[in-house]
């Protein structure tokens, strides 16, 4: 009798044993939304390279809002200058612009930069700017021309997945109201 429990308990561990699924059910990382930690938005004077004017904003405390004391402005506009702009995205030391954004066709699809400002500037979008399919650039390089002195901000939108978008006036516009960065930043043309 003995012998037959232990042969039907080894018959039950070795069906046990059998039945387990040997498939390597491991879940694969969710990869979180990355944050954008820190912008840099540069123009340099076509005539005066030495002539920049740089806006950054740096997330120093980590809470992924805009404080006034994270941004700073060095450098003023010249009246009647012509600059060249470049904006930078970073996410602490990556290149979140370079990785996340302009990585491939459909990212740079699923973006779009949208400029505004009270000063008396015109804009346009660079002729070497990325080109969404449906042939509006996105607006990481710009070309701003200062008119008369002031005073006032010039403000920055990086609109994720609008329905709809525009840059034919040069600071362009964007449906909708999912933004990845929304910033201003005082600014002067002197």
């Amino acid at each position: 009798m003995k012998t037959i429990k232990f042969y039907a308990m080894a018959v039950m561990a070795i069906a046990m044993l059998a039945s387990c699924d040997n498939d390597d059910d491991t879940l694969e990382p969710v990869e979180e939304e990355e944050a954008i930690t820190r912008i840099v938005l540069t123009f340099t004077n076509q005539a005066d390279a030495n002539d920049t004017v740089v806006l950054t904003w740096d997330d120093t405390n980590g809470d992924e809002e805009v404080d006034d004391n994270e941004k700073t402005v060095v450098g003023e506009f010249a009246a009647n200058g012509t600059y060249d702009a470049e904006i930078g995205l970073f996410n602490e030391d990556e290149d979140f612009l370079d990785e996340d954004i302009l990585a491939d066709q459909a990212a740079i699809d699923a973006h779009f930069f949208v400029y505004a400002t009270n000063l008396d500037f015109t804009m346009m979008r660079a002729a070497d700017d990325e080109t969404r399919t449906d042939n509006n650039k996105l607006g990481v390089k710009t070309v701003w021309t200062a008119g008369a002195a002031g005073t006032g901000s010039i403000s920055i939108e990086l609109h994720h997945e609008s329905p709809s978008v525009d840059d034919s006036t040069g600071f362009g516009t964007a449906a909708g109201d999912d933004t990845d960065i929304d910033i201003s930043f005082n600014a002067e043309i002197q």
